[in-house]
């Protein structure tokens, strides 16, 4: 696979040429590695599903491979991950859009791979899901029925009627797949998390967010209930309670309502003392329990002043 030097004006001025190429199992393996640069091949989960993709993609690689060139040898710049991945896919050919660096010296070389794995301005979690929601017409669905849920800048305000996210959308997926486990852990990226989604689930959190509103608000006294801690513990009382069939475990807890639920989550936004623990919490087992032991008891004089009955709870052995 011949590689063509800089030709045009702007190419010999950048001293690059970009290419879309066709080539060999045995092409890709002549492109040396900079070992004294480039970080070693780690074939893990994510280098896996490529893998798989290049395989029924027909052997196409996704991105831009960097190649470098010194000395007349071709050295691997940038893309030796979804390299291994091609090999792994077992095709005999790959197609990839390529740009081709020349080089004066192996200084050059490197400051050109730092370069690629420097990034201006670090993605986070929201970026990565804004540019997913195409591909996951459910993370729409959810802000298209929770306006106050996206992808910016969380922002508190004291006008309830002030346009504004409370919540974002990454940590709206964690605390909600959280509190799905029977000890509430989030262990998923929110990238990961998108993807797994089903409807029924979206269709849930979309309920729960609703009441979550309409018993919270935007109001600065209640911004604390927004966060990862309370609202994860807040989401496995709601699956327990509200939306999801009792388990074996929890056979003698009866279900009660969605609006009685929004009134004991209104409860939590008038406790003052529940509101003042909440400072500096985590979900860790240091606050885990405690949170919810407290949240069950503002819950338990809710339902008695409004149903005069005592509600039966969950006693999971975390919360002991």
């Amino acid at each position: 696979m011949p590689v063509e030097k800089p030709q045009t004006k702007a190419e010999k001025t950048t001293h690059t040429t970009v290419d879309t190429i066709c080539f060999s199992v045995k092409d890709a393996h002549h492109w040396e590695v900079p070992i004294d640069i480039q970080r070693g091949v780690k074939v893990n989960k994510k280098v896996m599903e490529l893998a798989m993709q290049i395989k029924n993609d027909g052997g196409v690689i996704p991105g831009i491979i960097t190649l470098g060139v010194l000395d007349r040898k071709t050295y691997l710049i940038d893309g030796l991950q979804r390299r291994e991945a091609f090999f792994i896919s077992e095709h005999l050919y790959g197609y990839a859009d390529v740009r081709t660096c020349y080089f004066k010296t192996r200084a050059e070389m490197g400051e050109e791979f730092v370069r690629l794995n420097s990034q201006l301005v670090k993605m986070t979690p929201d970026d990565i899901l804004r540019g997913l929601e195409a591909a996951v017409p459910l993370l729409a669905e959810i802000r298209k029925a929770r306006p106050f849920v996206g992808y910016g800048r969380v922002r508190i305000t004291g006008n309830s009627s002030k346009a504004g996210l409370l919540l974002s959308m990454s940590v709206a997926l964690r605390c909600w797949a959280a509190s799905r486990h029977e000890t509430p852990r989030s262990s998923s990226s929110g990238l990961e998390l998108a993807r797994e989604l089903q409807a029924d689930e979206a269709e849930k959190l979309i309920m729960f967010l609703g009441a979550a509103f309409e018993a919270w608000g935007r109001e600065e006294t209640g911004w604390r209930l927004w966060g990862a801690a309370n609202l994860t513990i807040v989401m496995w009382m709601f699956r327990r309670l509200v939306t999801d069939p009792p388990s074996t475990s929890y056979s003698r807890v009866k279900p009660i309502s969605l609006e009685l639920f929004r009134k004991c989550m209104m409860s939590l936004s008038a406790d003052r003392s529940y509101l003042d623990w909440l400072v500096g919490r985590q979900l860790c087992e240091r606050d885990r329990a405690p949170a919810y032991n407290r949240c069950k008891q503002i819950f338990t004089r809710r339902i008695f002043d409004e149903t005069h009955k005592k509600q039966t709870f969950p006693q999971p052995e975390w919360a002991h």
